[in-house]
């Protein structure tokens, strides 16, 4: 995975380069050339972002689909029962090792894109750190989910259900698309959504952060602010029940998954 995102950020910094070179010559025909070019910035750190968002998800899945049935399918976990270790322990422990992994490798992932952006047009979200962090959330969100269907259900069917849900949560955002102004029953089928998998609205809380504030404000004096409440972005910061809740999530599924397996028959 190391080698392949070194490669993708290679090739990422490479078009950067080539793009913002005909961007910036554009712009200098342009009445507001300054302005042009910190929307190109914005636009195109907040697309990095969502791909490193896309990157870690996936990373997520892929890595600890297995880490319990794996192990029970493959017949090595009954190695590690013999040890003087309750199977509760087991699980917290690959759950605490595996959000180590994926807390690090989303913050290099982040922070590079980032770099990488800075570097070439000298744009730095002034908000950059809340933003990762919503990140770093997205990520133990799925790993919980994933911790527990570890240890409930076989690798192939927890597999499923965590890329299914990690793709089918964005749909709820792109009826915007089509309904500028959703229904109530819209509404209601969003927030269940978010409530069994919050991944979709933390990245929208993580797109907040990546928006300047004078940006927004600008929009909203020339009526202009619906534009900027896309699929991928929010003018809004994600409500504290919902951050409270994607909290919760992180601690509440690998618990009841540790549960469950302290009961089950290997």
């Amino acid at each position: 995975m190391l080698l392949l995102n070194a490669l993708l950020l290679g090739v990422f910094a490479l078009m950067l380069d080539s793009v913002y070179t005909s961007v910036a010559a554009s712009a200098g025909r342009q009445v507001n050339p300054q302005l042009n070019l910190l929307e190109f910035s914005m636009t195109i750190s907040i697309l990095a972002v969502w791909a490193a968002y896309l990157l870690s998800g996936a990373l997520t899945i892929v890595l600890t689909v297995g880490m319990t049935s794996g192990e029970i399918e493959a017949g090595t976990f009954a190695m590690m029962v013999s040890k003087p270790l309750r199977r509760a322990e087991i699980i917290f422990g690959k759950w605490l090792g595996y959000g180590l992994i994926l807390s690090i490798y989303t913050a290099m992932l982040f922070f590079t894109f980032l770099g990488l952006i800075y570097w070439r047009t000298g744009y730095w979200p002034e908000q950059a750190l809340p933003a990762l962090g919503m990140l770093e959330l997205s990520s133990l969100v799925l790993l919980a989910l994933t911790t527990l269907g570890s240890a409930c259900v076989p690798t192939l069917v927890n597999g499923a259900i965590a890329i299914m849900l990690f793709i089918g949560a964005p749909l709820a955002s792109f009826v915007q698309l089509i309904a500028p102004t959703p229904s109530e029953t819209t509404k209601n089928i969003t927030t269940v959504v978010n409530l069994v998998i919050p991944t979709d609205a933390l990245w929208h809380g993580a797109s907040y952060y990546l928006i300047p504030p004078f940006i927004v404000n600008l929009a909203q004096d020339r009526g202009l602010l619906q534009s900027l409440n896309t699929p991928f972005t929010s003018t809004q910061s994600l409500a504290p029940p919902m951050l409270a809740w994607a909290v919760l999530y992180c601690v509440v599924l690998p618990v009841i998954g540790a549960l469950r397996f302290q009961r089950r028959d290997l």
